[in-house]
């Protein structure tokens, strides 16, 4: 890859993330939801709602960019109204079954939001994620317990949590206490957002992680971005994922 396509990469991220914080990042609801598909494949099927053009060209952008090994995890798409950019949620309670939801959005963006989405299904699937509907697992789990279940131990979300996150004290959610956390250390955080939580963390982490180089600096969000770097089947996926945003 030469260094102008590098470059070019690397520029594109940093106007897409400025667009991005743009729009409001408060999880989707199901009053959101103006369109829901079912996935057949490489296609979708509407199974209710208002079908747009958009819907189809957002999911064809995520055929063209993830590769098929990784998009099993996604057995509907649902398209939502703009109150948030995008949100995955577990459709079984084994976590290997996800809904994808993204609102009208385009060019690099998009690409942005759908990695970021990634991210998330990558991080909470049952590879990386004990699913906590049996009671013992939260009484017993002594990782990062998260709404879907106990983070596995040397898995790159019980890694990350365990490197960069105080869960013995935890943490304020929402807008300002985000803010807080944020402009206490901004050069712990890639974006404003990823000092939402762990997992939004880790999901904005891994954009920049996709789209720039394995950087040399020591501040915490670098040494976040050099983790994921430790894990082969993440550097495989870094390298589709490249392929594809320049193809």
């Amino acid at each position: 890859m030469s260094r102008v396509t590098l470059f070019a990469i690397s520029a594109a991220v940093s106007v897409a993330l400025m667009a991005a914080a743009l729009i409001l990042t408060k999880p989707a609801l199901t009053s959101d939801v103006t369109a829901s598909y079912e996935v057949r494949g490489d296609g979708i099927v509407l199974l209710e709602g208002d079908p747009e053009p958009w819907h189809d060209a957002a999911w064809e952008r995520w055929v063209e960019l993830v590769p098929a090994s990784d998009r099993w995890r996604v057995a509907r798409f649902e398209a939502i109204d703009g109150s948030s950019d995008g949100q995955v949620e577990p459709v079984s309670e084994s976590l290997q079954v996800w809904i994808l939801r993204i609102s009208d959005l385009e060019g690099d963006v998009l690409d942005v939001a759908l990695i970021h989405e990634l991210g998330h299904l990558i991080s909470l699937g049952p590879d990386q994620i004990l699913p906590g509907t049996d009671p013992t697992v939260e009484s017993e789990c002594i990782t990062y317990l998260s709404i879907e279940g106990c983070a596995i131990p040397g898995g790159v979300f019980d890694r990350f949590v365990t490197e960069f996150w105080d869960t013995t004290t935890g943490w304020e959610s929402g807008d300002a206490a985000t803010g807080q956390r944020y402009l206490a250390d901004t050069d712990a955080f890639v974006t404003r957002y990823a000092a939402s939580n762990p997992g939004e963390d880790l999901a904005e982490t891994f954009v920049f992680f996709v789209y720039r180089l394995k950087p040399e600096g020591d501040s915490i969000a670098e040494q976040k971005i050099r983790l994921l770097w430790e894990f082969p089947d993440l550097v495989e996926l870094r390298s589709a994922l490249r392929r594809n945003l320049t193809g």
